[in-house]
């Protein structure tokens, strides 16, 4: 029956929202994918030590269960959030009929396995945090269909190969941490069109070549950090004129050269400037005076 309940919710039900009244029998249907797609998410849980779940039955409505909220209006699922529950589990392909989820946040939990949901289908997704897990395999193509994320934190797993170049079509993205992966490749240079990006941490992979100098033209950034990667060649000076720098962090990588003359000079906001563990030489320059923010520098390991 379980089966049988599972195909039945992926089917896709198209409720059109105008002026007339949906009729009601339509919301139920819809809302019955959603309590479907959350029971087939409960099904492939192995542990959950605080009981997180125990609510998760036929006795309330599935929009007052344990991390899961839902819109006023439709009653649809627009978050689940179960981070720090100690859950371990596997995620269902199901889980990508909840197609009105806004916030998906998983982190800091035990899931494992690849990632097999369908982002194509979840439109509206604006935050998906599954940072701190042994989730596995490439990050998905599909991410690139949320044209609403805002927020993609997939640190501290096991994903693999090259970061998508199509993330860089994610034009309302603020925030990526793919720290402490396996990821391999090159740092995308699509990264360029992510004009409101705030923060960027992809350290800790097997990342090469070189970090491209058009990557200056992020205006908004505040934490720009590459460090423990296998990046090589010289430091585009374009990273030192982005006075919204806070963090900026290359360390333990094989640069090389000297560092631009004019560094600090543009950086007011600048207090963490981590850079030891690579092959720099050459004075360190009288400039860093003018970034009157700063409050640590690591530099050593050089030359």
């Amino acid at each position: 029956p379980l089966i049988f309940l599972l195909c039945f919710s992926s089917f896709t039900l198209t409720v059109v929202l105008g002026q007339r009244e949906v009729p009601s029998a339509l919301v139920s249907l819809s809302n019955m994918t959603d309590q479907l797609a959350l029971m087939s998410f409960k099904f492939l849980v192995t542990k959950d030590p605080y009981n997180v779940l125990s609510n998760w039955n036929s006795n309330i409505s599935f929009c007052d269960w344990n991390g899961v909220s839902c819109s006023r209006g439709s009653q649809r699922v627009v978050a689940l959030n179960l981070s720090k529950k100690a859950l371990e589990s596997t995620l269902s392909p199901y889980n990508s009929n909840l197609s009105f989820l806004e916030v998906l946040d998983l982190s800091n939990d035990s899931f494992h396995g690849h990632l097999p949901i369908d982002f194509s289908r979840l439109p509206w997704l604006e935050i998906l945090s599954i940072g701190l897990n042994h989730f596995k395999g490439l990050i998905p193509q599909t991410l690139s269909h949320c044209h609403h994320l805002q927020v993609l934190f997939a640190e501290n797993n096991e994903f693999y190969q090259c970061i998508p170049e199509l993330l860089g079509s994610m034009l309302e993205l603020k925030r990526i941490n793919l720290y402490g992966n396996r990821l391999t490749g090159t740092i995308p240079i699509t990264f360029v069109n992510l004009s409101k990006l705030e923060f960027l941490n992809i350290g800790q992979n097997h990342i090469h070549r070189n970090i491209p100098s058009e990557l200056g033209s992020l205006t908004h950034i505040t934490l720009f950090s590459v460090k423990m990667n296998n990046l090589t060649g010289t430091l585009p000076e374009s990273l030192f004129n982005i006075s919204t720098l806070q963090t900026l962090s290359f360390m333990t990588n094989e640069l090389t050269g000297h560092l631009p003359k004019d560094v600090g000079r543009f950086l007011p906001n600048l207090q963490f400037l981590a850079m030891s563990d690579n092959n720099f030489e050459g004075p360190f320059p009288p400039s860093f005076s003018n970034a009157t923010s700063l409050q640590t520098i690591s530099a050593g390991h050089n030359k």
